[in-house]
């Protein structure tokens, strides 16, 4: 008896198969990520514009941020001492960064003080530092502080702010600044001026 041929049964190569399914995966992988990646690229443009000054508060502490194309400025950090009677404004309180990327403080006070004793920045419970006088304005008379290592070690952990002038009749007088909210506001500070001095940095925020 002869043997039958035995018929093997016909299958498909998964090769064949697949590898057209596998180009249309590929494919479609590649457009979304394109098309991710764009829209990453372009939101600022779809959101509208985002390059322009803004004004945050925190607590007894505002920071005013001029749009990144103004490179040449500076954040700042602000606060004033207003007259409770008048609501005039009697002192303000800036820290910024001058032309060299230093910090500085500018102290603002009333054109009624004497000028040649100075002003003092007394923080927390140091000793008062005197600093001299740079100009007079119409708006008061100014004094520009550097920050120092040691300057800003005590106002990152004190709890009180002053500034000190010498009245008309000689007496001195303690102009005070409230520290609420000074430590929030100078992590926003620093955030802020990375940004505006780093282009990688203002890509991937």
């Amino acid at each position: 008896m002869s043997e039958l041929p035995f018929n093997q049964p016909r299958t498909q190569s998964s090769v064949g198969s697949t590898t057209p399914l596998l180009k249309t995966a590929g494919i479609f992988l590649a457009v979304f990520l394109v098309g991710g990646l764009g829209g990453w690229l372009t939101r600022g443009f779809l959101a509208g514009p985002a390059d322009v000054p803004t004004m945050n508060v925190f607590d007894d502490w505002r920071l005013f941020c001029p749009a990144h194309k103004d490179a040449a400025a500076s954040c700042e950090m602000t606060q004033d001492v207003v007259d409770q009677k008048s609501g005039m404004r009697i002192a303000r309180f800036v820290l910024l960064k001058d032309k060299d990327k230093s910090a500085v403080v500018a102290l603002t006070v009333p054109l009624q003080v004497l000028l040649e004793p100075g002003i003092g920045l007394k923080i927390g419970d140091d000793q008062v530092r005197v600093f001299q006088f740079k100009t007079c304005t119409e708006d008061g008379c100014l004094s520009v502080i550097p920050i120092d290592d040691k300057m800003q070690a005590a106002l990152d952990k004190s709890d009180k702010l002053g500034v000190v002038v010498a009245q008309p009749n000689g007496k001195a007088v303690e102009l005070p600044f409230s520290m609420k909210g000074y430590g929030v506001a100078f992590s926003a500070f620093l955030s802020n001026e990375a940004k505006r001095n780093s282009w990688w940095r203002r890509l991937w925020s």
